[in-house]
């Protein structure tokens, strides 16, 4: 068994360290404007009205939740019910029922639109 040197302990370190940032930047995420590419069809609502909104998947309606510029998919009629799971989250996937929902800031440009 080798020892450790003091590099792998900075490496471990800058690891762990990076992991915990990208998590709570990741809970904390906020936006303006709540994106919804449900089977092909895209929605928009805004992240600044909280509310209860559903939208039709193949599979059935997925509802999902906006509050306080976050949101969260509170059903769905997916067999593993992992997207409900994901809590407060940005991206939000239900592959089954071919629902992804993304939060971004107003006038946010992906790599298509550019």
């Amino acid at each position: 068994m080798k020892k450790l040197r003091p590099f792998d302990f900075f490496v471990t370190i800058a690891v762990l360290s990076l992991g915990i940032f990208l998590t709570v930047r990741n809970l904390s995420q906020k936006g303006s404007v709540i994106k919804v590419n449900a089977a092909g069809n895209h929605y928009e609502y805004s992240a600044k009205k909280e509310g209860i909104y559903k939208v039709h998947g193949p599979l059935g309606i997925t509802t999902f939740e906006v509050k306080a510029g976050r949101v969260r998919i509170i059903d769905s009629p997916c067999p593993n019910k992992t997207c409900i799971n994901q809590g407060w989250h940005s991206p939000l996937v239900c592959l089954p029922n071919n629902v992804i929902i993304t939060i971004e800031d107003e006038g946010e440009f992906d790599a298509l639109s550019e």
